[in-house]
């Protein structure tokens, strides 16, 4: 089965995919991160809550934006108790700012999506975001993960998800746009009146072959 990751167009199976996986066990670093900040605090892309759920039962209040609303049908199922908005991130335009905006799963590579999250901060606010290694992508073939250039110059790419029942399910990137390396953070934030404070992997990866990597910076 295959499944289309598009905003624009959402595909309801891309929402049952991710319906689907387990909750993540792992909430470095947003937990720490969130529990350091001022609640509520603003998640970009929080889709069916796989992160965000285990969030709010560890404390953490939350407000949740994505485009899909079958993501967000899944969120408000499982969790009523996390307000949530459907919108794409580029034009979200909430009244309320906010001391700590989070955006895993790249959803802030876009530099749309980073200047919303901008928008939303309050003075000497924070965004924290995850991002994939551009340097890992290109650097090899990977279980799972297969990127190909079209015949029209794009790039489209293909991760395996395999589900608790044994099934394998790809989703699809059809625009597939690399985004941007380590050595380029610094100056994209400082495009984005944003300061560095902190960049990593997770602990029992270095940052050059991580297949993701973490950024915490700072409204100036």
């Amino acid at each position: 089965m295959r499944v289309r990751d598009d905003p624009l167009h959402p595909d309801p199976g891309f929402a049952d995919l991710f319906a689907a996986l387990p909750d993540e066990e792992d909430l470095f670093p947003w937990l720490d991160w969130c529990r350091s900040a001022t609640p509520p605090v603003l998640y970009l892309g929080i889709g069916t809550g796989r992160i965000a759920v285990p969030l709010h039962r560890a404390g953490i209040e939350l407000v949740g934006v994505d485009a899909h609303p079958g993501m967000l049908a899944h969120l408000r199922r499982r969790d009523a108790g996390i307000q949530a908005h459907q919108s794409l991130i580029a034009n979200l335009a909430l009244e309320c700012r906010f001391d700590l905006v989070i955006g895993p799963s790249s959803i802030l590579a876009d530099d749309e999506n980073l200047a919303a999250a901008v928008r939303h901060l309050q003075p000497r606010g924070r965004v924290g975001l995850e991002l994939m290694n551009p340097h890992w992508l290109s650097s090899g073939r990977h279980d799972g993960v297969r990127l190909r250039r079209k015949p029209d110059g794009s790039s489209e790419m293909e991760v395996d998800y395999r589900l608790p029942d044994g099934s394998v399910v790809v989703q699809v990137v059809d625009d597939m746009r690399m985004g941007p390396a380590p050595e380029e953070t610094e100056e994209r934030l400082d495009r984005f009146g944003l300061t560095l404070m902190w960049m990593g992997a997770r602990e029992d990866q270095d940052l050059e072959d991580s297949p993701t990597y973490f950024v915490l910076a700072s409204l100036t």
